[in-house]
């Protein structure tokens, strides 16, 4: 004989029974917003791991897994570079593989040749893309300007900003 419970259900159907999927609660949310949250979910993660856990093999973020940093799940779609963490929506994706290919034939350049390939007469640290073009380190040349940041070497979209 099986013992019901308060709500007339058996202990073993209510410890048995699936748990119901929760329904994820779709938001809009902006560029700032998003950054936040992955900044949040960095801190969680264990020593020597970093953001790119959230990307798929198209370099998209996996929204889904920051839904405790939000207030639901992002209805846009977002994606990061690998190699600058540079975070855009989905219209401009094309650009975070332009940049990951521009940071690796950086990279590459300061490993052969320990000095910047950087564009002459420029008051910014501007590359010289046709320079890592013609030197076989880009294959294709890009559309947009590139800048270092720092002493990092960090590719940005944009010139450091003189304080």
């Amino acid at each position: 004989m099986e013992r019901e419970g308060k709500n007339g259900k058996s202990w073993w159907k209510r410890f048995s029974q699936q748990k119901e999927e929760e329904v994820d609660h779709e938001i809009d949310v902006t560029l700032p917003q998003i950054r936040q949250a992955i900044h949040e979910y960095e801190q969680t993660l264990p020593k020597g791991v970093n953001r790119t856990v959230l990307l798929d093999d198209t370099q998209e973020i996996d929204t889904k897994r920051l839904k405790q940093h939000l207030a639901g799940v992002p209805k846009q779609r977002f994606f990061m570079s690998k190699e600058t963490f540079h975070i855009v929506p989905e219209e401009e994706r094309d650009v975070i593989y332009e940049m990951d290919q521009v940071q690796r034939a950086l990279d590459l350049y300061m490993d052969q040749e320990q000095k910047l390939p950087l564009r002459k007469f420029q008051d910014t640290l501007q590359l010289d893309l046709t320079r890592l073009r013609e030197g076989g380190y880009l294959q294709i040349l890009p559309k947009r300007p590139y800048y270092v940041v720092d002493e990092t070497l960090i590719v940005s979209l944009e010139p450091k900003q003189n304080d």
